[in-house]
């Protein structure tokens, strides 16, 4: 048994020193930047307002309207109901228009941080 193990040993002691060490070659490094590819973003709707009608009331019309602003320099400014929705659609629309901008600018950020 005490053979075996002195041949084997010396089979693995032999096999390391008649192998022949290759030198190893330097591994180059390089750093290409590549762009960045733009952004996918969606188109922004157009913005369309509106129109709003006023109906101004003032000293000359006022017995039309109301018979009791005839002592003053006061104007008041109105507007018809549809006209009200109006408007009120219109800042809705504003609204939704200012929140897609936001989008499309916090992704432009991520993108280009």
């Amino acid at each position: 048994m005490m053979k075996y193990l002195l041949l084997s040993s010396g089979l693995f002691l032999t096999a390391c020193g008649s192998t022949t060490i290759e030198e190893v070659k330097p591994v180059e490094v390089r750093t290409i930047e590549i762009p960045r590819p733009a952004p996918i973003v969606p188109e922004v709707d157009q913005l369309k307002l509106r129109d709003v009608n006023w109906v101004i009331i003032t000293p000359e019309n006022v017995d039309q309207k109301f018979t009791e602003i005839k002592s003053g320099e006061l104007v008041l400014f109105a507007v018809t109901a549809e006209g009200y929705e109006n408007i009120s659609l219109n800042l809705s629309d504003i609204r939704a228009m200012i929140d897609q901008q936001k989008k499309i600018i916090a992704i432009y950020k991520s993108q280009f941080k």
